[in-house]
């Protein structure tokens, strides 16, 4: 697969969470419960500041990312964009879809004149650590407390 080959990317759906699950939970240690992601989709789904993005080639999501918008009130008031949950369908990886998510994400934040975009991630997985570095984002400043 190439750059030429049609990705298609949209809004995740209800007939699209158990695939994305799916994908979520091929690399984690944990199960999602379907109960509980359904009910916080249908809570969240109508939000415009949740923007839960699917990659998909020849029907299948091959690709998710989850980027939530956060207003700003200070300084300028522009607003910024945090991007987790990104995941790619093993079998797809190395095929450009990461990147061309990432571009759609950026494109989406330049849109809304989004001041930065703050990606977390998993400072274990060498990997995914590499694939972010060489789309120039940068691990500067930042700290998470797990609560549970």
């Amino acid at each position: 697969m190439d750059e030429s080959l049609e990705l298609i990317f949209d809004k995740l759906k209800e007939e699209d969470l158990e695939d994305v699950a799916q994908l979520y939970d091929a690399e984690r240690p944990m199960n999602t419960s379907r109960t509980k992601m359904k009910q916080t989709f249908s809570q969240i789904k109508d939000n415009s500041d949740y923007q839960m993005i699917v990659a998909k080639y020849n029907n299948v999501i091959v690709g998710f990312a989850k980027a939530i918008i956060h207003h700003d009130i200070f300084e300028e008031n522009n607003p910024f964009i945090t991007i987790w949950s990104v995941r790619v369908r093993k079998e797809y990886r190395r095929l450009k879809i990461g990147t061309r998510l990432f571009e759609y994400i950026e494109g989406m934040a330049k849109s809304m004149n989004c001041e930065f975009i703050c990606l977390l991630a998993d400072k274990n997985n060498v990997g995914a650590n590499e694939f972010y570095k060489s789309l120039h984002y940068e691990c500067d400043n930042g700290y998470v407390k797990i609560l549970k």
